[in-house]
């Protein structure tokens, strides 16, 4: 079961101005709470408020999907009742009817059966009773036992009920709460010492200084929204302080600490081992003289020292949320106010990727609850099914009062995020470009790239480059524009050829372009292919025409052993549930006999259609779902059917580089394009 749950909110007079979708009751409970929760919406739309209130509170219970389980616990009631008035209730109107007893060894039977009844009448489950839903539901399957013995006593919707799983419910207790507001800065403050008052306040450098050792960020925020002080609100100021602390802590917080460091080595760095440190001179602190106390970054093979504040603000802004993330308890709920500020659309891709995919953070279970502005910032998660996105309005009422509508976005859902803004601009601020059919293309370029780079850090440090997409280079994807056409149409015209061509050089000019594009089997001296030729010549310096003539679509680059990992995900699910071993088992047999490598030039439909076959049936139903692919009304078979949800498995399961380099075309093109992303 994935972690998205229905949080419920009992303190509802924190949120009476606050109303999901066209509801006329407020807000009794935010759906689809997520690992990552995106809040978006205009100024003055009630997001900071929003989160504030949910921030004051310590607990929560949270439910998988609220109203399904109303739906269910209706239903199951209802044949609660049904079982109490025509099974128990029926047998004790009759027994009460009767005019005599039944006597056997001075024992009346009919009347003992009749209390074994009254004991084990069922129980309904009350709505919204989420703490004791398991307990009646197991309670009633008990009862259900001690009738087993009588006749017409047995339900069997109740004896075996699975519907409301036994995880159904959460319960989020004592909450660690983490506050990263808008007013926040890596930078110490300073202020001129009261001693030195003599000296010209308007002449740079000539004034003694004193840092300002009072959070007045943090004092700010308590004294303009009575923020709960069992939250922990961090601004930055005191990051000189709390790096002072962790790295002279207990070894489980240094540990955290240098997973940290490890992030900023690897991102920032190039991987070279890096040390920060809180400079501390003990001589000036007894002094009271604090001015020296600075946050220092010493790279491994540098001789000078670095100083934070020498950083670009985009590392010094995405320090201070990394910082705190990092650091925080597990479990710990984080809320963010527009983490964007001061950040490159390539730097919130870093942020999101950490927060939705490092390692480390995931093993802490973290909760982030986002405030944002940033369109780019929706942009990116769209591709994570871990986040869910909520859109925040203004609500009009007879009384003008101010109240709040929330909307939760669904995954696909392209027509309001259309009306939030959403587009992809990275592709015109990265210093270079990809240039990709589809989001499937996208996918596995990512996966490979991923894979080489973690790969070359381990072996070839002196190779390694660490690259950031929409910093080093941003994907565009042209499904449906003059370029596709230009690569896939057959009828395009000659005139409207050239002059894609000539747009598609005219942009290499700003931006270095890399284009892949795959043959598609094209017939030899056909018009696509000359065309495709004719791409291929146009390449120079900015421009990278990538044809892929070797196979008929990107899918068939994938190796019998990277179908081993998949293959399971295409099987028939009910299947799968009950034979799983088996089925692994015949996935492992059909590979041994059937190589990927010999449908290149085919669709991949071809191949797993053989493989199909050759796994065969369990019980009569196929194991292999020809669902996943195309079945021609010529018998023959086609292209997968959903590339985007294969290429995301693909991605998910992380394959080696060791895997990945088996297949050449694979190695020959993530080597390419690495490199012309890294070329100066």
């Amino acid at each position: 079961m994935k972690e998205v749950y229905d949080l419920i909110i009992d303190r509802t007079e924190k949120f009476k101005d606050y109303f999901l979708d066209d509801e006329e009751e407020n807000i009794k409970f935010f759906p689809k709470f997520n690992s990552i929760n995106i809040i978006v919406g205009a100024n003055n739309s009630g997001k900071s408020r929003f989160m504030r209130q949910l921030m004051s509170i310590d607990s929560l219970i949270a439910i998988n999907d609220l109203l399904l389980n109303r739906e269910l616990i209706l239903e199951y009631n209802e044949h609660v009742n049904n079982f109490n008035s025509t099974k128990i209730q029926a047998f004790l109107d009759n027994h009460n009817k009767r005019s005599y007893r039944q006597i056997i060894g001075g024992v009346d039977s009919a009347e003992q059966k009749a209390e074994v009844f009254r004991k084990n009448r069922l129980g309904e489950i009350r709505i919204d009773d989420f703490g004791n839903m398991i307990k009646v539901i197991e309670d009633n399957k008990k009862r259900l036992n001690t009738l087993f013995g009588y006749d017409g006593m047995q339900e069997d919707f109740i004896k075996d009920y699975s519907k409301i799983e036994i995880n159904f419910r959460k319960e989020f207790k004592k909450i660690k709460r983490y506050y990263i507001p808008t007013l926040r800065s890596a930078h110490s403050l300073f202020q001129i010492a009261k001693y030195g008052s003599e000296k010209k306040l308007d002449e740079p450098g000539v004034n003694d200084y004193e840092k300002i050792e009072k959070d007045i960020f943090l004092h700010t925020y308590l004294k303009n929204y009575k923020i709960d002080k069992s939250i922990d609100v961090f601004t930055g100021l005191h990051l000189y302080r709390e790096i002072l602390n962790s790295r002279n802590s207990e070894k489980s917080i240094r540990n955290q600490f240098e997973k940290f460091e490890k992030f900023l080595s690897i991102n920032f760095f190039d991987g070279k081992q890096i040390d920060i440190v809180a400079k501390f001179d003990k001589s000036d602190n007894e002094k009271g003289i604090n001015e020296s106390e600075l946050i220092l970054i010493h790279v491994d093979g540098e001789k000078e020292t670095r100083k934070l504040y020498d950083l670009g603000d985009g590392i010094q802004a995405l320090i201070v949320l990394m910082y705190k993330i990092f650091m925080a308890e597990s479990n710990s709920f984080i809320f963010i106010d527009e983490p964007e500020l001061n950040l490159h659309p390539g730097m919130q891709r870093l942020f999101l990727d950490q927060i939705s995919s490092n390692q480390d953070l995931i093993k802490k279970n973290l909760k982030y609850i986002i405030s944002t502005h940033s369109n780019h910032f929706l942009d990116l998660t769209i591709e994570k099914d871990n986040v869910s996105i909520y859109s925040f309005s203004p609500r009009s009422n007879e009384l003008n009062d101010k109240q709040f509508t929330i909307k939760n976005v669904n995954r696909g859902d392209n027509s309001l995020l259309k009306e939030l803004g959403v587009n992809n601009s990275s592709v015109f601020m990265a210093n270079c470009s990809i240039w990709v059919e589809g989001i499937s293309d996208r996918n596995y370029i990512k996966a490979f790239l991923k894979s080489y780079t973690n790969y070359i850090l381990k072996n070839d440090k002196k190779k390694y480059v660490n690259i950031k997409e929409d910093i080093d280079f941003a994907f565009f994807e042209y499904a449906g524009s003059n370029i596709d056409h230009y690569v896939f149409d057959e009828k395009v015209e000659k005139d409207d050829a050239e002059v894609v061509l000539q747009d598609i050089k005219s942009l290499a000019i700003s931006n270095r372009i890399f284009l892949l594009a795959d043959s598609d089997a094209s017939e030899s001296n056909s018009k696509k292919e000359l065309r495709l030729k004719k791409l291929e010549e146009a390449k120079a310096d900015n421009f990278i025409p990538k044809i892929i003539w070797n196979i008929r679509e990107i899918e068939n680059l994938l190796t019998n052993e990277m179908w081993e990992e998949i293959l399971i995900e295409l099987c028939n699910k009910t299947l799968v549930k009950s034979h799983e071993d088996e089925i692994l088992l015949k996935i492992d047999e059909a590979l041994s006999e059937i190589d990927s490598s010999n449908f290149v030039k085919k669709y991949v439909g071809e191949f797993l259609e053989a493989i199909r076959n050759k796994m065969g049936k369990i019980a009569s139903t196929f194991i292999l779902n020809q669902s996943a692919y195309e079945v021609k009304s010529d018998g023959s078979f086609g292209t997968i059917i959903n590339k985007r949800e294969l290429s995301e498995l693909v991605f998910n399961k992380k394959f080696s580089w060791e895997v990945l380099s088996k297949n050449k075309e694979i190695e020959n093109l993530t080597i390419e394009i690495y490199n012309f992303i890294t070329q100066k």
